[in-house]
């Protein structure tokens, strides 16, 4: 599980370069725990265009040498990917229990070939569409759990009860060890919004299942909304407070500001 301090990243040239003995050094400077990488999109490796991003700068090609780096450092590795539960045709989404069973099987192969047992389960809006939502959630589920050993948690909406209830994490709830929720606090400008909103956040997914959390908070930039330093650092001061949290990580390293960066590294977990 996520224990911890830790951060999330998605395309790993954008993190130091994609230079993994940089990359490496800078997670020891962060004093993060464990690391998580975007290791899959859907039932593809690959996921960006090769002729808009080569392949040697896309993920597929560049996670080997950062796993090896972080490992070598100490940095506990993990993985994180999107899952659609069906597919994208002519700009219409066709919902598919096969597409997300599939979705759980090809993920769980490249974790294993990664040697990697944490794996956070990015699902979204795709979950939210047609009927067969909580069919799709636990097609998903069987089809990554072909690898036991595995210890996914799910990464998604931050309220799974008051404002994404038409979203399946009930159907998700048994194929999960932890939770790992995105508790983005977006355009809430007070400085304890992130810390409050975890608060409720911790809440409604313990009504669900009483399951470990490691919540994730926003380094990215929204619109020109930005989370201060001072949100993030007592959104950390609240999640270590919090009996039901194991640890605590952004989303992500390659968009976070030099101070969001700074305010990571002086809080201690």
């Amino acid at each position: 599980m996520l224990n911890g301090k830790g951060a999330m990243v998605w395309k790993l040239r954008n993190w130091m370069g994609g230079d993994p003995l940089a990359q490496a050094q800078h997670a020891i400077e962060l004093g993060v725990a464990w690391v998580s990488l975007k290791v899959v999109d859907g039932r593809a490796e690959s996921w960006e265009n090769p002729r808009a991003v080569p392949l040697p700068r896309q993920n597929v090609s560049l996670l080997p040498e950062t796993i090896a780096a972080l490992r070598a450092a100490g940095i506990g590795v993990a993985g994180w990917g999107y899952s659609y539960g069906g597919v994208y045709r002519f700009g219409l989404f066709f919902p598919s229990q096969r597409i997300a069973q599939e979705e759980g099987a090809f993920t769980a192969s490249v974790l294993e070939k990664h040697g990697m047992v944490e794996f956070q389960i990015d699902a979204e809006r795709e979950y939210r569409r047609g009927g067969d939502r909580a069919s799709r959630a636990e097609a998903y589920g069987l089809g990554l759990l072909g690898t036991p050993r595995l210890q996914p948690s799910l990464c998604s909406y931050r309220f799974p009860i008051s404002s994404a209830s038409d979203f399946p994490t009930r159907a998700f709830a048994p194929t999960v060890q932890s939770w790992s929720p995105q508790v983005y606090w977006i355009r809430d400008d007070r400085a304890h919004g992130g810390a409050v909103q975890l608060e409720s956040s911790v809440a409604e997914y313990q009504s669900i299942r009483p399951l470990p959390m490691t919540p994730v908070g926003p380094s990215y930039q929204d619109r020109g909304w930005r989370a201060t330093p001072e949100q993030l650092k007592l959104f950390f001061d609240m999640a270590r407070e919090l009996p039901a949290c194991l640890g605590v990580g952004v989303w992500c390293l390659d968009l976070a500001t030099p101070s969001q960066l700074a305010a990571l590294a002086e809080f201690e977990w």
